[in-house]
């Protein structure tokens, strides 16, 4: 077990992001390093996705092609006793992060899933319910040789015998329309609109986490998910008025949770994000300088600099921003508006804006329509989506002004092959 005592004496890194509320908080490490930093009781809620160790060199299907069940390093397994023991480390710091009453909920298949129920027993938590959570449309099993997999599990433990859990009974009923809720739950995978911004390879879906946040959970309470991946439960919990602290080692998952998170910043003008880019060509530069050399304020440069970052051409690095290799060709191109244009265009993001203003008519409906899109794949209030639409439909009108010669810029716009810091 980790030595909490000695570990708490050392302060937790700066948030590798973190709100203007505070309410939504990312920190970029080990959760094994990170948990035992933070004071006991301190969060309501934990929900944990942790590594199903399913990375062992074998094939699976994916959209109608056989591709490998590799997801990296993090999910490899090192052995039934080896794996056990880190389920053992990390559900402890989690009962110790728990309040009294509060609960957690963990998922995985057959492969982790009877190893976190008997750690949960072994460390005295309460297992209220387990959860099986059924995906209408499961990819087929290749050798034919087993049944289709078609569900995980999720336990949903007290932190221990004493724990007076949180359970919404009332609004759980409600939703499945006056009867009980019942511990099977159909749920799709992933809508294309949770992925627009990028995809993690074992993101769950919106529907399943705002379920759980929404059944265990009041507003205002505090939830923490060591395994936050492309943020999911942060964006759940926002939308639902919870406090958010989400912790991940690999900053590429963390850039996808901002994100999620900011949606689309309020940056209306491409020219001023060209003119970002030529700032950036100098050198890394921190926000403030941001501010003075494209004189506008530093909230403003905050909102140009994500949309950059959004787009594939800047990273956020040391508490500076920093261009890209994508960033580095829009500057250097024969025609750096054309080369922005193309890539506008091809980010998933606007293409599906793109589709919903079509089927409008007016700028009103189109508007209204890019709004809804942007209410069922992030956190921002109705307001603030008709505002944000507006800004992606900026970003429709200009780059189509240059669609006629920018089809012959070579460049890249994949942002987890080509936003790479130089």
């Amino acid at each position: 077990m980790p030595d909490s005592a000695t570990n708490a004496a050392s302060p937790l890194p700066p948030p590798y992001f973190e709100s203007a509320d505070q309410r939504f908080r990312l920190y970029q490490g080990d959760c094994l390093d990170l948990m035992p930093r933070m004071p006991p009781e301190t969060f309501d809620l934990v929900f944990a996705d942790p590594p199903y160790f399913l990375s062992n060199d074998g094939i699976t299907c994916h959209a109608g092609k056989m591709v490998s069940v590799n997801k990296g390093k993090w999910d490899q397994s090192k052995g039934a006793e080896a794996d056990h023991e880190f389920t053992l480390r990390w559900l402890a710091e989690c009962r110790r992060l728990l309040k009294p009453n509060g609960s957690i909920w963990v998922s995985g298949t057959m492969h982790i899933i009877h190893s976190v129920g008997y750690a949960m027993q072994r460390l005295g938590y309460k297992i209220l319910n387990d959860i099986t959570w059924v995906k209408p449309n499961p990819p087929p099993n290749l050798s034919c040789r087993y049944f289709t997999h078609a569900t995980e599990t999720i336990l949903w433990a007290g932190r221990d015998r004493k724990c007076k859990h949180k359970f919404n009974y009332a609004l759980m009923r409600r939703l499945n329309r006056g009867k009980q809720m019942q511990s099977v739950w159909t749920i799709q995978a992933p809508r294309r609109e949770e992925k627009v911004f990028g995809k993690h390879p074992t993101q769950k879906p919106m529907a399943l986490l705002e379920r759980i946040i929404a059944g265990a959970s009041d507003e205002n309470d505090l939830v923490l998910d060591p395994f936050s991946g492309s943020g999911t439960t942060g964006i759940a919990a926002a939308r639902m008025r919870r406090a958010y602290t989400g912790l991940d080692a690999d900053s590429a998952y963390l850039l996808l949770s901002v994100f999620r998170f900011v949606g689309v910043p309020q940056a209306d003008s491409p020219e001023k994000l060209l003119a970002l880019l030529q700032t950036l060509k100098a050198g890394e530069t921190a926000l403030p300088d941001l501010a003075t050399l494209l004189q506008v304020t530093e909230r403003q440069a905050q909102y140009y600099s994500h949309a950059a970052s959004l787009l594939g051409f800047a990273m956020p690095y040391a508490g500076k921003w920093t261009l890209t290799a994508t960033g580095a060709a829009v500057c250097g191109s024969p025609s750096p508006q054309a080369a922005l244009s193309r890539i506008m265009l091809e980010h998933p993001l606007v293409r599906l804006a793109e589709r919903k203003a079509e089927g409008a008519k007016g700028h009103q409906e189109q508007q209204a329509a890019v709004a809804r899109l942007l209410l069922g794949c992030t956190c921002l209030a109705d307001t603030t989506c008709m505002r944000r639409a507006q800004t992606l439909l900026a970003w429709l009108s200009w780059a189509r002004g240059f669609a006629s010669v920018s089809a012959g810029v070579p460049i890249g716009t994949d942002l987890r092959a080509n936003g790479q810091i130089l």
